[in-house]
């Protein structure tokens, strides 16, 4: 991704938009729950059931704003970049975003579940974990020539490597409960969470090297 300041600023404010966002309406709706909210014994998508959480809607919107911000950044990414791995990042990103919205839309454990539709609910969390975490690895592709640091690539397939080893750990704690060693929350939470933490670092490392990138009129 070798573009303007301005899209790389772009990109950078989306992200960290969605991303801070995201774990800033998380906690407000786990602030809500009685009886109280526990991260490492309760999935993530429980705040947003509107029969069980109060500020259901405030989880929601995290999940809808994560995927549409994820995606939009994602376009501006591959508007700024000829690199092989730019259209798989995009596909990706799309793949994640459907995932969060059917999350966000259909609520296991509520009348979605009962009606018949509550598999759409697992489905589109297996999608936005999968497929999230594949996209840092095509998305570290794409940018690390514009972050300015070597060490860039490296730390984002180790952050996508956390988020596979926490979905095998969950799917061995559902199937297997008395074999996992972690509550089924932080394993959840660590297939969730290494995408948003990849886009808040995408997001430093671009705004800092586009403060330090000179301009295109500049003398040097």
């Amino acid at each position: 991704m070798t573009t303007s300041r301005a899209l790389q600023t772009g990109v950078a404010l989306v992200w960290l938009g969605a991303a801070v966002g995201f774990f800033v309406l998380e906690a407000v709706a786990a602030a809500a729950m009685v009886p109280p909210y526990n991260y490492a014994d309760h999935y993530i998508s429980a705040l947003g059931v509107p029969a069980r959480s109060p500020r259901a809607a405030a989880m929601n919107t995290a999940l809808y704003a994560q995927g549409i911000l994820f995606f939009a950044g994602a376009v501006l990414v591959v508007r700024g970049t000829a690199a092989s791995h730019s259209r798989l990042f995009l596909c990706l990103v799309a793949i994640n975003t459907v995932g969060n919205i059917a999350v966000a839309t259909v609520h296991q454990g509520s009348a979605d579940s009962a009606s018949g539709s509550g598999w759409l609910h697992g489905v589109g969390a297996g999608l936005a974990i999968v497929a999230g975490n594949a996209a840092i690895v095509a998305g570290s592709a794409c940018l690390a020539p514009s972050v300015g640091v070597r060490w860039y690539r490296g730390a984002s397939v180790a952050l996508a490597g956390v988020g596979f080893v926490g979905l095998v750990m969950l799917v061995r704690a559902l199937v297997i409960p008395a074999a996992s060693t972690l509550d089924p929350g932080v394993w959840e939470r660590m297939s969730v969470y290494s995408t948003l933490i990849w886009q808040i670092l995408s997001a430093v490392l671009l705004l800092t090297h586009s403060i330090r990138r000179p301009s295109a009129g500049s003398k040097r």
